[in-house]
């Protein structure tokens, strides 16, 4: 499984109209950088396209191809820049596939393309009927030349799109289409989303993300359930004490909906790699401390990864208490959490020392606080908005708020639960986390 991924506005839109304008074929190169090569296949960022003008375009006895000519600048500017490439190009009846012709003009080309960018893997697509079917091909172990299909091709732009996803047939969404649109649902399908915390808010978020129609989603979390969590869990009842959140969480979202595909998964660590989230469409991170919530900042950076990060908070040192909680999206070429002061540094240092050193803090007072007080309906509600965001993106009805504040109190001249979208700075030069990307 991979995935190719135009994250820079406005690179597919040049393609797409690029290629449904013409009256024949026509052909696009997008330029990748490579961010996994796992052995499920490559996870590609597109950089940069190239549009082949017309006359550069030549038909034969077997169909339209790119002049030699074309085919050199593309392939001499991606072993300059030590990148990559993927050919795009139209043909008029869908659905989207490799013709035979396709299929006997890409034997010689993957080869020459793969030897000359030195193993970079290369892809080509088709796009027909606004859907696209795209491949990957590399070098494997033994030498030769192993093929796959990207697992989705992703748009994150002004709407989040799934170019590759097939339509959904099922009744039980019949309600929520005229809402998403057919597109958002298959998307929704297609997506493999990443939700890092099981507990409160992660809970809640596992359960919509289910009745949705999310079907590939991975649960990461160490933790068990205890019965202080009782009040707030909403995968978990009394018989689920000391089983683990992400258990009864994909217990839970498979009994709403069998088909869904549910992988239980280790929680963060500070030193692990986790691949696992490399080849994600979007990552929605439900934890409560700073340190694996950087973690995920960087992830989402380094991977170009939408993430949706998700806190409440209580302070119950005043009266009444205070209950509030925000939602940002991390996008990339956005401002992320460390642009936006976010994270706490001390809380995200403590996380990252060693056991013992941590003990040694604790000794000496620091990280000693107790758990915040938690309630469901604090949690639901953040929740909700975040969901609703998200929602709102992938129908194509507007782009996300990119900062929610959630405030359940109010003020004494406008009292009462507000939900109030923030303005947010554009990314600051120099963020230790996202300034060099």
């Amino acid at each position: 499984m991979s995935s190719l991924k135009f994250t820079r506005r406005g690179q597919w839109q040049l393609i797409e109209r690029h290629l449904a304008e013409a009256a024949g074929e026509r052909f696009a190169f997008a330029l990748t950088t490579t961010i996994g090569n796992a052995t499920q296949g490559p996870v590609l960022d597109i950089v940069d396209v190239l549009l082949i003008d017309d006359h550069d375009v030549e038909k034969g006895p077997t169909g339209w191809c790119v002049a030699d000519r074309a085919l050199d600048r593309a392939h001499n500017r991606a072993a300059a820049e030590g990148l990559g490439l993927v050919e795009f190009h139209n043909h008029h009846l869908g659905p989207a596939g490799f013709s035979h012709i396709d299929e006997a003009a890409l034997v010689p080309m993957v080869d020459y393309v793969l030897h000359f960018l030195h193993g970079t893997p290369y892809g080509a697509a088709v796009w027909a009927d606004g859907g696209v079917r795209a491949d990957w091909w590399r070098f494997s172990e033994g030498g030769g030349v192993e093929r796959g299909q990207f697992r989705t091709v992703a748009v994150i732009d002004e709407q989040l799109r799934i170019l590759n996803a097939s339509r959904v047939a099922d009744h039980r969404f019949v309600r929520q289409l005229p809402l998403l649109g057919p597109e958002a649902q298959a998307a929704i399908a297609a997506m493999r989303v990443a939700v890092v915390g099981t507990g409160g808010t992660g809970s809640h978020t596992a359960l919509n993300l289910a009745y949705l129609g999310f079907r590939d989603v991975l649960l990461l979390d160490d933790d068990t359930v205890d019965i202080g969590n009782l009040n707030r869990l909403v995968t978990a009842d009394h018989a689920d004490v000391d089983i683990p959140k992400t258990i009864v969480a994909r217990r839970r979202m498979r009994a709403i909906d069998p088909h869904a595909q549910v992988r239980a998964l280790p929680g963060l660590t500070i030193t692990g790699e986790h691949p696992e989230l490399h080849d994600v469409d979007l990552i929605i991170g439900c934890v409560d401390h700073d340190g694996p919530r950087h973690r995920l900042n960087q992830i989402a950076i380094d991977t170009r990864t939408p993430y949706i990060d998700i806190a409440t908070g209580v302070d119950d040192t005043t009266a009444p208490a205070a209950l509030g909680g925000r939602v940002i999206f991390v996008l990339p070429d956005r401002a992320c959490l460390t642009c936006l002061e976010e994270l706490d540094s001390a809380e995200v240092a403590r996380w990252a020392k060693p056991s013992d050193q941590q003990d040694l803090d604790r000794r000496h007072g620091y990280g000693t606080g107790t758990a915040n007080p938690s309630v469901v309906y604090l949690n639901g509600l953040a929740v909700n908005a975040a969901i609703a965001e998200l929602a709102a993106w992938l129908s194509g009805a507007r782009a996300p708020a990119q900062w929610l504040d959630i405030d359940l109190l109010g003020n004494p001249q406008r009292p009462g639960t507000q939900i109030t979208p923030r303005h947010v700075a554009p990314r600051r030069d120099g963020c230790t986390d996202c300034g060099t990307i």
